[in-house]
């Protein structure tokens, strides 16, 4: 279990590629034109409660709908209290999540990290790429909230996979994490 730590989710296309997540940079982005589908995937800053370990949790859009609903609700994410877990033994079954909230007078919860920029760091994308002077977004980040109006990006979820990516170790030479949580 864990408690989020950003008030918003921060969410993009994707493309799994090379045996990893990296973000679709439409329109002229490699793996579209290539024929590779894209999938979004959402983020939120965490607290994992056993360890107390900051991380970034990342889900699905199917999963991702439990926050949605979190956020409609109390207009915010931040001081959600989440359980996820799959609903059979395979790696890559199908997640659900359950939120409740927290009484924020009895947790001290940290300062959330800017889940963006952890972002930019992951998958290497400098933070000038994504932000322009008025803070809209532009690819690779072409929406950074769930927009509930625009339910045709749930069609396209084959598997929902959800990964907890750490934090505090740096990528190694190929730029994968070394303290990636499964």
């Amino acid at each position: 279990m864990a408690h989020v730590l950003c008030e918003n989710m921060v969410g993009c296309k994707t493309h799994f590629v090379g045996n990893r997540t990296i973000p679709c940079e439409a329109p002229d982005c490699e793996s579209c034109n290539s024929g590779i589908a894209w999938r979004w995937h959402g983020y939120v800053a965490i607290v994992i409660d056993a360890t107390q370990e900051i991380a970034i949790f990342e889900c699905t859009a199917r999963s991702a709908a439990a926050f949605g609903d979190y956020y409609e609700r109390y207009r915010t994410t931040r001081g959600c209290h989440f359980k996820a877990q799959r609903l059979t033994a395979r790696p890559n079954g199908r997640v659900m999540i359950q939120c409740k909230p927290s009484d924020l007078a009895k947790v001290n919860l940290p300062n959330s990290p800017d889940v963006q920029r952890c972002l930019c760091h992951i998958w290497n994308i400098s933070p000038q790429q994504v932000e322009t002077n008025d803070r809209k977004p532009r690819p690779p980040f072409p929406d950074l909230t769930i927009d509930r109006s625009q339910p045709e990006t749930l069609p396209t979820i084959r598997e929902p996979i959800a990964d907890v990516i750490n934090m505090h170790g740096p990528p190694d030479h190929e730029g994968n994490h070394r303290n990636r949580k499964h």
